[in-house]
């Protein structure tokens, strides 16, 4: 009976590190613009030993996402629709070239000094422009 209770701890730790954190890759925050704005502001903090921060928004073919982060040292990737990823080190605009859900994610830059601490993000996506 104790060596069976002793597996119970062990496959709770199992479980819970199978779950994705909130704002990890697997499991990114849902941006969702207010209607009539094409900008959201955002917070988060970059720590130590935590994925985050991993934001999904849908945009259209031809629209640009344009974005700015104020805060520590940081990477960013994007992942695009159909699965191709793109950084570190992306353009702060991006043409979208596909209708689709895109993850935009940033994670603390090991290589420079002060990677960790809090930060402000905006993310500006306007409409098309159709052509006239």
């Amino acid at each position: 009976m104790r060596g069976r209770l002793a597996l119970i701890p062990a496959a709770l730790m199992l479980a819970s590190s199978a779950i994705a954190a909130t704002g990890s890759g697997q499991d990114p925050i849902s941006v969702h613009f207010q209607r009539g704005s094409d900008t959201v502001r955002l917070t988060g903090a970059l720590r130590q030993n935590v994925e985050c921060c991993a934001y999904r928004f849908k945009a259209r073919a031809g629209q640009v996402l344009n974005w700015r982060f104020n805060g520590p040292a940081f990477r960013a990737v994007i992942t695009y629709p159909d699965g191709q990823v793109d950084g570190p080190g992306i353009p702060n605009a991006i043409p979208l070239p596909q209708d689709g859900a895109y993850v935009l994610t940033f994670s603390p830059n090991l290589m420079a000094d002060g990677a960790f601490g809090r930060y402000r993000l905006t993310l500006t996506i306007p409409p098309a422009r159709r052509d006239r």
